[in-house]
Order: C-alpha cells, then sequence, then structure tokens
C-alpha cells in the first residue's frame, strides 16, 4: 500500500516505515522513547512565542510535535534527505504552517538566524566527535539572547545505548567483543530509513560513544554551562525514588537517558 500526498503525489515505499515511526513520534504522547522528553518539555518549558531550532530534526516527529502544542515558530534541520521527505510529507498532511524543514550541512551552511530554543533530541550520540564540538559552537551562536539548549542522549553506559538492544535482546551489549556484537547485528539487521545510515549496523558504527562528561567538555569550550540536568535511570520506576538522579558508579549503568539544559 502506498502512502498519498492530496490524493496525487505518491509516497515512495521505501520510506514508509520511515513515515509510520514519525507520525506515532508525532502523534503518540506515550511513544516509547519519547514519552520523558515530551513530559518534561511540557513541564519545563513555554514555548509560545518563540523561535525553536530543531536541531538533527530526524523525520519531523518532534518538530511537528512542537509546532502542534505551541503557538511558536520551528525550524527543522536534518543532514539526510530521505529524513526531510519525510518530514515534509508529514507537515503537508497535517497542514502545519508554522513550520519549515532543511536538509542542510551547518558546516558547509552556516546557520544565520537567531533561535530562542535550540532542541537536539537522541541526535548527539550520533555525530563523531570532531564534528560535534564545531556543530555546538556553531549553535551556541546562533542562540538569541536569554536562549537555552536542550538536549536528550542515551549516555554510553546506557542498557540502550547501542541503539540496538531490540534487535539483538540484549541491554549493555554494546560492552561485547566487538567482532562478536557485529555478528550478532548482522544476523538480525535490517533496513532503516535514511540515506545516510540506512541500515542497524551502519547506525551502531555511527555512535560516538557519549557521556555527560564528555558532552559538557564540548560544551563548556564553546562558552555554554550547564544549568538542568535529569539522569532517568530504571530506578525511577520505583515511586519513592521518582525524582532521584543516579549517576555514582555502578548505578550509572540503569541510566537510561540524560537531559540537559544549556545555555551561554
Amino acid at each position: 500500500m502506498t502512502a498519498t500526498l492530496n490524493t496525487t503525489t505518491p509516497f515512495p515505499k521505501h520510506l514508509l516505515t520511515g513515515l509510520q515511526y514519525a507520525e506515532n513520534n508525532f502523534l503518540d504522547e506515550h511513544a516509547r522513547h519519547l514519552h520523558l522528553d515530551k513530559q518534561l518539555l511540557r513541564s519545563r518549558y513555554d514555548l509560545n512565542g518563540k523561535k525553536v531550532l530543531d536541531f538533527g530534526c530526524g523525520m519531523g516527529g518532534m518538530t511537528l510535535w512542537y509546532a502542534k502544542n505551541w503557538d511558536c515558530t520551528v525550524h527543522g534541520v536534518d543532514l539526510d534527505p530521505a529524513h526531510v521527505q519525510v518530514a515534509e510529507f508529514l507537515k503537508e498532511k497535517y497542514g502545519l504552517q508554522n513550520v519549515k524543514f532543511h536538509c542542510q550541512d551547518v558546516l558547509e551552511k552556516p546557520l544565520t538566524d537567531k533561535y530562542d530554543f535550540i532542541v537536539l533530541n537522541d541526535v548527539v550520540e550520533h555525530i563523531p566527535m570532531p564534528v560535534l564540538e564545531k556543530i555546538i559552537l556553531q549553535l551556541r551562536g546562533s542562540l538569541a539572547e536569554g536562549g537555552v539548549i536542550f538536549l536528550s542522549f542515551p549516555p554510553w553506559r546506557s542498557p540502550y545505548a547501542s541503539h540496538v538492544t531490540s534487535a539483538v535482546g540484549l541491554p549493555w551489549c554494546q560492552f561485547l567483543p566487538q567482532k562478536m556484537l557485529y555478528r550478532m547485528i548482522e544476523k538480525k539487521n535490517s533496513h532503516i530509513t535514511g540515506a545516510i545510515e540506512s541500515d542497524l549496523l551502519s547506525a551502531y558504527k555511527g555512535l560516538n560513544h557519549l557521556t555527560f562528561n564528555r558532552l559538557e567538555n564540548l560544551t563548556s569550550k564553546a562558552g555554554l554551562k550547564t544549568r538542568w540536568r535529569k539522569s532517568h535511570c530504571l530506578l525511577n520506576r520505583v515511586p519513592a525514588f521518582k525524582n532521584v538522579n543516579f549517576r555514582v558508579f555502578p548505578l550509572d549503568f540503569l541510566v537510561t537517558k540524560e537531559f540537559v539544559e544549556m545555555s551561554a
């Protein structure tokens, strides 16, 4: 079955899985890996009247969510043309006028606007560290006065940091011998939507093993300061521990996601 835009423009079949994934991320408030992000964003920020940059927006699920839930203008930027194609389709499908998407390498074509709120959702762990350092510096220059940067990512010690846990069936699999893990991924390897990373193995190989300390080292060089941080841990599922940050060894291996707010 082929999805269509305005009943006349066929949507590429090889992007349908990505389309379904992005649409679910947009519409489902309880999307598995995004419900915490959405809860924190709703509770901490009022984006009404703000100019928002969703950097590394992927297929636009969260970008569209910002545009739908706040009276703001949203700019989604991603390096992968397949991702932007999906995002543009969903924008037209839902008729959102306060959002735009660009396929752009910001190191070759730098950002020129200033933004009140810059968000990097599950993207920083996919960028090579030398490149990430340059991008963070540029994003620092793209902050409007009083603006903030919000980042979320699974730290490298996370049980799910490999991004292939579901396929391999083993949390913390990133700590297995590399050749063994590669063989395990290859047995379960599958296509994912993307022109740059098109399967699970390439996605895993593209990870930069990011930790909060490594991130803060880059951001401090760019003149950014951490204003707030939440380390979400498996133990937070216990009501008595809901708001506790477990960051010390060995409990840091149970942290599933880091949420960080930074400013100049």
